[in-house]
């Protein structure tokens, strides 16, 4: 099977930028500036980056399986990159959410689904640092390394029962679940469909059964399968409120008072978790293709590199990808510094954040889209190296992380509420 000439193997090897490939605002890396960063961080980053060629080789190896290997967990437990967001109490860092969000760019230069499911395992360390302290203790007290992953769209109501609750229900994309000790699973604790009464329940995977049905488009090493749950006993300190996480007032805020992060709205950081997955593959996306084009013939006779509609198609594309770029890196540090700083994030903040993200995440894909059309008929080929980042984007533009709807929407109607206030 022929592949694009100049793109790399299908085990995404040859993906990685390389030299010039990339214009990136004038940054020594992918993710950003180091020279600023303290030397606890630019250590934990220079590990990540160690792991970038081996998650690359090991590509291949996690599509096929539909999981990550377990070289690659065990890998990421090595480095300590796993507990950033985790309390210090509990052996964690206790870091910037800023770090964790450039690993998260940094381990998709080398293997898309193994940043999606580093984002997902490190980022819910945040989620569990949250929750009341005897459920931290559940989860932590006995094994400091736990990790947990979700399935947090609520699909069920639970049922109130003396000291907590009961739920079933099937719970779909748990990404990374083959390597969690647990579960936060989003359930209604009234009636169905009442946005006030969503909440995060904490469940052991021990009491949860795995559904292996993660046969899809894209992401496929991710391993995001679905769970199943019958009838299991939630108690009630493992439950924190969804518009607690949402206003920066959880329970965890009050056991770990010397971590900003923890009150910190959740809408104003965790669009800095997954997103960066799918603005990073851009960068490939583009690095990938100016390799290609630079010495392809079209039909024998002429060199592509010298058509004028291929340099604009380049062009266009690359603006689109560094805007979305430098959006993510503003945005990343603005968030950080305010986090920082212990003020109080406003609403405000928290929709422009996730409207730029989102935004951001459909520039980059109509990009690729671009550098696809441009590539012609090889593109169409499971192993050419754009169509397995177009799969792995279009999978992305699913999630409520990409939804124009959810993240567009609140943001108009705060516009339009200052509108008539300023009238009135």
């Amino acid at each position: 099977m022929e592949m694009a000439r100049g793109a790399g193997p299908a085990d995404g090897t040859d993906m990685m930028p390389k030299g010039d490939d990339l214009t990136r605002l004038g940054e020594a890396s992918p993710s950003g500036d180091d020279s600023g960063l303290p030397d606890v961080e630019l250590g934990v980053l220079s590990r990540a980056r160690a792991l970038v060629p081996r998650v690359a080789a090991r590509a291949a190896a996690a599509a096929k399986a539909r999981r990550l290997p377990p070289e690659t967990i065990a890998e990421y437990r090595a480095a300590g990159i796993l507990r950033i967001l985790q309390p210090r109490r509990f052996g964690g860092l206790q870091g910037r959410f800023s770090l964790f969000s450039r690993i998260v760019e940094e381990l998709t230069h080398g293997c898309a689904s193994s940043g999606w499911v580093y984002a997902v395992l490190a980022e819910h360390q945040w989620i569990l640092a949250q929750y009341p302290e005897q459920a931290q203790i559940d989860v932590w007290g006995a094994d400091p390394e736990a990790v947990a992953s979700s399935s947090l769209a609520p699909r069920a109501a639970a049922k109130r029962v003396p000291g907590g609750w009961r739920l079933s229900g099937r719970y779909t994309f748990s990404s990374g679940c083959d390597y969690a000790q647990w579960a936060i699973i989003g359930a209604f604790l009234g009636e169905m469909g009442d946005p006030a009464s969503i909440a995060y329940l904490l469940v052991p995977l021990a009491e949860i059964e795995i559904e292996d049905d993660w046969h899809v488009l894209g992401l496929l090493g991710t391993g995001s399968k679905s769970l199943i749950l019958r009838d299991v006993f939630v108690p009630g300190h493992r439950v924190v409120m969804v518009s607690d996480l949402f206003a920066g007032t959880p329970p965890g805020a009050a056991v770990h008072p010397d971590y900003p992060v923890l009150r910190a709205p959740r809408g104003y950081l965790v669009s800095y978790s997954l997103p960066p997955v799918l603005i990073a593959l851009g960068q490939r996306a583009l690095a990938i293709a100016c390799r290609s084009f630079a010495d392809r013939v079209s039909r024998g006779v002429r060199r592509l590199a010298d058509s004028e509609y291929v340099q604009m198609t380049l062009g266009e594309a690359a603006a689109a990808i560094d805007a979305a770029t430098l959006m993510l890196h503003h945005g990343r540090e603005t968030s950080t510094a305010a986090v920082s700083s212990g003020r109080r994030i406003s609403e405000a903040e928290a929709l422009r954040a996730r409207r730029d993200m989102t935004y951001a995440q459909h520039q980059v894909a109509w990009a690729i889209d671009r550098l696809c059309e441009l590539s012609g008929a090889r593109s169409v080929y499971d192993s050419d190296p754009l169509s397995q980042i177009r799969r792995d984007v279009q999978t992305m533009l699913t999630h409520t992380a990409a939804s124009r709807q959810a993240a567009m929407t609140p943001y108009g109607q705060m516009l339009m509420a200052r509108h008539r206030a300023n009238r009135g």
